[in-house]
């Protein structure tokens, strides 16, 4: 059988700087009392001091990732059960299977996502809960704060970043808890 190539993730950030402006009053009044045409309103506009927007896309070989991950948890969401190929015996546009997104718990202590040495090429986690969170990436220094609905993705230099010093917690002693979801590729 064939060595399966390495897995690759492709992604992009894009960025655009805005400021606020006031929109000009079109509105009238007719004489019957109705107005016409678009009051004043607050509106969103790139940033004249800025003046460009930002972002890119992993080119070349992307982030390459191993094809063996040794396990499941390498992403927050489990695959249906018995989910191989061969096991399949349904027809794919009638089977409502899905993947269940259990998304990951967290509290206020920091707590590992995924054990292991290895040393971690991609990350992203996504808060989605209603509190803000925070990441170490080495240590107990919790070093990126992830607002609810908000999400950080990065390339990791694998020797310093390993799948054991990869934690997430509320914030420190506040009892709150809430729920990422996350990619932690080796």
């Amino acid at each position: 059988m064939a060595t399966p190539n390495d897995r690759r993730i492709v992604y992009g950030t894009f960025v655009v700087p805005q400021i606020a402006f006031n929109t000009t009053s079109t509105e009238v009044t007719r004489e019957e009392g109705s107005t016409a045409g678009t009051a004043a309103y607050e509106d969103w506009k790139l940033d004249t001091t800025v003046a460009k927007r930002f972002g890119g896309k992993s080119t070349g070989d992307h982030v390459q990732i191993t094809h063996d991950q040794a396990m499941d948890g390498w992403v927050s969401f489990i695959s249906p059960i018995d989910q191989q190929w061969e096991a399949v015996d349904n027809i794919w546009n009638l089977d409502s299977t899905i993947w269940n997104h259990e998304g990951f718990g967290i509290t206020d202590t920091l707590a590992t996502i995924r054990s292991g040495s290895d040393g971690v090429k991609f990350l992203y986690i996504k808060n989605t809960g209603t509190v803000e969170c925070e990441l170490a990436l080495e240590g107990d220094e919790r070093d990126i704060l992830i607002p609810s609905g908000a999400s950080v993705s990065m390339r990791t230099n694998s020797s310093s970043v390993t799948s054991a010093t990869v934690k997430v917690a509320t914030a420190a002693s506040s009892g709150n808890t809430t729920t990422i979801e996350y990619i932690i590729a080796i």
